[in-house]
């Protein structure tokens, strides 16, 4: 295990490790997990089919219409999926029946599927007031649904629609064409939220050596990729709506050819702890970008330490807040490198005081009490800031036995939710405020 030396003169301090289950509530006042893997494009729900989408609203609440219409494109967006994942079970019943194009096929097995498909049940919903976009989740149990679509009757009516009902045929290929242009705006949030991350990462860059800086220069470029890919996407879909010259089965393509760069890319960002805490800080300063928090290392962003020296980081914010500041170090070599000792520098109990006055420097390990120590590579240090005082911090500090508290998370998404543990008054985003977040990461050596 990699840990900073932690000690104050005349006191030996070891660091407690104690683990506690994550509050439920704790996430309330902010977007839902689903929405945000939905987003991501990692959303995975075993057993069920699912579908989201959203509808735009006036005002502060969304009207009974938008609550609809959010539900009828979710309802499009799970039948969609569930037509084109059974579209090659049932290709050769098809085929059979006459030579039929790709989109007609689609487009009827989407139809089919929207008449027929019953037991669809509403998961979840949440409202985003900035935004003013209503979402909505859709589930069918998958052995229920897959039973409805192997019956006879339904491939009769695929069938039956390919040959005599043309106009239900270029209807279904309309709706399929608005999904795609729902995704597309989807598509774009992420993107823009992905060009500021790298334009996040450019910052962190500044100290970094020439070896590490080459490390993140990839997934600039592989952004960069997902942005062209986007564009191009986002042309064609205006094409087929002012034209409708371009074959539906073609933009469909293109929609799950960029949904899979978008996957691949979320992945690579996950599986690394300072491109998932940096991809979330994003996403936080979005909810209020007049509200910022900023950590520096005393050296620069993504400096280099060696062992026996000491470390200290500059915290400054730009609103009157609380604070907490987290320093996430490996756990050893091999398969257990995911795993992370996350310890809270930050306050601890000499200095309980987290609070931190606007335009403030606050200097984190000013006793000279933070000492780089083995094993060496790449640290993460993330803070976290709220107008309102963590409720669980009192807590937390009672079970810092030794002054600092410390657990171990398994994987970014803990390390994520650790941050935020303790903000959970109330299920509304505005009753709460804005929660900026920062992080930095340092290159430790022998």
């Amino acid at each position: 295990m990699r840990t900073l030396s932690i000690w104050r003169p005349g006191l030996f301090l070891f660091i407690a490790i104690i683990s506690f289950s994550f509050a439920v509530n704790a996430q309330a006042a902010f977007r839902p997990q689903w929405l945000q893997r939905h987003i991501d494009g990692t959303l995975k729900m075993p057993g069920v089919y699912h579908g989201v989408s959203f509808a735009e609203f006036d005002g502060t609440t969304p009207n009974y219409e938008a609550m609809r219409l959010a539900k009828d494109r979710a309802l499009d967006e799970l039948c969609y999926h569930l037509s084109v994942s059974i579209q090659s079970s049932f290709k050769d019943s098809i085929v059979k029946q006459g030579n039929f194009e790709q989109q007609a096929i689609t487009s009827s097995l989407f139809v089919s599927t929207r008449k027929v498909l019953s037991g669809i049940q509403e998961r979840d919903k949440w409202t985003d007031p900035k935004k003013q976009r209503h979402w909505v989740i859709l589930v069918i149990d998958k052995t229920t649904a897959d039973d409805q679509m192997k019956k006879q009757q339904f491939i009769n009516e695929v069938v039956d629609r390919l040959e005599h009902k043309q106009d239900e045929i270029l209807k279904g290929i309309k709706q399929i064409a608005t999904m795609l242009n729902q995704n597309m705006k989807v598509y774009q949030d992420r993107m823009q939220h992905l060009t500021q991350l790298m334009e996040n990462l450019d910052t962190k860059m500044g100290s970094a050596e020439s070896q590490t800086k080459q490390s993140y220069e990839s997934i600039r470029q592989e952004i960069l990729r997902v942005e062209k890919n986007s564009k191009a996407y986002e042309a064609s879909v205006q094409g087929w709506q002012q034209q409708q010259s371009q074959k539906i089965d073609e933009l469909m393509l293109q929609n799950a050819q960029l949904k899979q760069l978008m996957l691949k890319l979320s992945a690579r960002i996950k599986d690394d702890y300072f491109l998932a805490l940096s991809d979330d800080d994003v996403a936080k300063k979005s909810d209020d970008p007049d509200f910022r928090v900023e950590i520096k290392p005393d050296r620069g962003q993504g400096a280099s330490y060696n062992n026996g020296d000491k470390i200290r980081f500059r915290l400054t914010a730009t609103r009157d807040c609380y604070v907490k500041v987290i320093y996430l170090s490996s756990m050893g070599s091999g398969s257990a490198r995911a795993r992370k000792m996350n310890t809270l520098l930050f306050p601890n109990a000499w200095d309980r005081n987290n609070r931190l006055t606007a335009g403030q420097i606050k200097i984190i390990g000013s006793l000279n009490e933070l000492e780089i120590q083995a094993p060496f590579g790449k640290d993460v240090i993330t803070v976290i800031a709220s107008e309102r005082q963590f409720s669980d911090l009192e807590q937390t500090l009672r079970n810092a036995d030794q002054g600092y508290f410390s657990e171990v998370t398994n994987n970014t998404d803990d390390a994520i939710n650790l941050r935020t543990r303790g903000i959970g008054f109330s299920a509304t985003p505005a009753a709460y405020g804005a929660v900026p977040s920062d992080t930095c990461f340092i290159m430790s050596r022998p």
